[in-house]
């Protein structure tokens, strides 16, 4: 007995597989798909091994030129502003300066400017102060200190002092000059305080212009000094070799250099040096010892 139609399909579809075949694609959504790399023969990547070496090499090289190399180091210290024996201990300050640290500070690069700034600023009384560097080798200082009117005398010690009373900086008496600048010895009972002197600015003018007066021997006399000590509204000045004499700086100094003029004339005349004061500060009455 042959089998039926229907009965013959179900025997093919179980007895033999059958393939479909589909052009499209699909995707398991469990698994990704593994793209494919190409890798360099030598392992890891060329260009940048390359670049991470030459960093490298390159941050040597610049560490070695900054730090060790002669490329930066402070040949020259040029000082200009003020005079040469001031522009010598600022070279000497700087240099001090560079050689001292851990790090090779005299080095242009490294060189630390506001330490410098700062010594300079605490030794002297600038009024302007600027540090440059100059490749490769230079450090360019320029300053200028406070105008110097006078020379303060204290304790032994010498000072040049501003149009104010301020002291601008120690000096060598070696190196004053005594035609230039008014000398003023501080006899009072008040001493030098953070830069500041205990002279009026009433008398330092006064100082100043009784010098003027006075300077060049235009009156026949040589002036040694100027004191200041406890006596109020007065000035003394020292004669080279000769007496003291008073005066009162809330009187005319024309008035009172024309008296002394007189006295010298007509009364002292070449007793004049073997006098210890002549005083000028009351007018009329004039006392001499």
């Amino acid at each position: 007995m042959l089998p039926g139609r229907n009965n013959f399909n179900k025997i093919r579809r179980l007895g033999k597989k059958h393939y479909v075949y589909s052009a499209k694609t699909y995707h398991n959504p469990f698994f990704r798909r593994q793209t494919t790399r190409l890798i360099n023969p030598g392992g890891w990547p060329g260009k940048k091994k390359l670049i991470i070496t030459s960093l490298i090499t390159s941050g040597l090289i610049i560490v070695w030129l900054v730090f060790f190399s002669n490329l930066f180091k402070i040949y020259d210290i040029k000082v200009s502003g003020v005079d040469d024996n001031l522009a010598k201990e600022v070279a000497a300050l700087a240099r001090g300066i560079a050689g001292n640290g851990l790090l090779n500070k005299n080095n242009l690069l490294l060189f630390d400017k506001d330490e410098l700034v700062k010594s300079l600023n605490e030794k002297y009384y600038l009024d302007s102060l600027t540090v440059k560097r100059k490749l490769f080798h230079t450090l360019a200082i320029n300053l200028h200190e406070k105008r110097q009117v006078a020379v303060w005398l204290e304790a032994g010690k010498y000072y040049y002092l501003d149009d104010v009373g301020k002291i601008i900086n120690q000096v060598d008496p070696l190196n004053i000059n005594r035609q230039s600048l008014p000398l003023i010895e501080n006899l009072t009972s008040l001493n030098l305080k953070e830069r500041q002197t205990n002279i009026s600015q009433a008398a330092l003018d006064y100082v100043i212009e009784l010098f003027g007066e006075f300077k060049e021997q235009k009156h026949g006399l040589e002036i040694e000094k100027f004191i200041i000590d406890n006596n109020v509204n007065t000035v003394k000045m020292a004669v080279l070799g000769g007496p003291k004499i008073f005066f009162n700086i809330t009187a005319a100094i024309s008035q009172q250099a024309a008296e002394l003029d007189l006295v010298i004339k007509e009364k002292l005349k070449d007793n004049f040096k073997t006098r210890e004061y002549i005083d000028l500060r009351f007018g009329n009455n004039i006392y001499i010892k």
